[in-house]
């Protein structure tokens, strides 16, 4: 992750089972009288729990974590080098849901051009988008408008909980329908916005101002 994530509130990590350190995370969060258990294989944890129970039970990890370069993270990082990462970047972060994946073959281990790297999966589940962050304030009334004619967010209403594939959907519809620039400005930002998480299609809450 290089630029912070302001959106991503609660995430889903995988952990495998056969992974001697997801293993020992899987334990440690299992015993956290404060987690909450979803089914067998996944668990709740709010952020601030987890950040410190890495700290207590990793902190050689974690130093080393601070002295890792990106050149070497497919033969060091570990899942104390994402998790950390994870907590630091994704800055309004508040519960990250833990899956365990009991299936013995898998590697986490993958090429790109040739150069080994690591994919670790963190999806997000739920997340805010906040207008007024992305728009100007003076903008607002032609973004809330269109929004309101592309039945996004209902009048004078302040938020809206959307899944992304239908707002993805329903902007997608708008520049079909209507090919004024400001319109297609409007939009395009937040296709752009949005386009980060699309694969994950977390729900929205969408918030705006007037």
């Amino acid at each position: 992750m290089t630029d912070k994530d302001t959106f991503s509130e609660v995430v889903d990590v995988t952990l495998y089972r056969y992974n001697s350190i997801d293993n020992k995370i899987w334990g440690i969060i299992k015993r956290d009288n404060s987690h909450k258990k979803l089914s067998d294989d996944s668990v709740l944890i709010s952020t601030a729990n987890l950040r410190q129970q890495l700290i207590n039970n990793f902190k050689k990890d974690l130093n080393r974590v601070e002295s890792m370069g990106s050149s070497v993270v497919h033969k060091e990082a570990t899942s104390i080098y994402f998790l950390w990462n994870m907590l630091e970047e994704m800055l309004n972060l508040r519960w990250v849901k833990f899956t365990l994946n009991k299936n013995i073959a898998y590697n986490r281990v993958i090429e790109v051009d040739d150069i080994k790297t690591i994919k670790y999966s963190i999806k997000t589940i739920r997340g805010t988008l906040r207008l007024f962050e992305i728009f100007e304030f003076p903008h607002l009334y032609a973004v809330n408008a269109v929004l309101e004619d592309a039945k996004i967010m209902p009048p004078d209403r302040h938020f809206v909980v959307i899944k992304t594939s239908e707002l993805v959907f329903k902007l997608e519809r708008v520049l079909t329908d209507n090919n004024a620039m400001e319109v297609n400005s409007i939009v395009g930002a937040l296709l752009q916005y949005i386009g980060e998480y699309e694969s994950d299609n977390p729900e929205i809450l969408l918030v705006t101002d007037y």
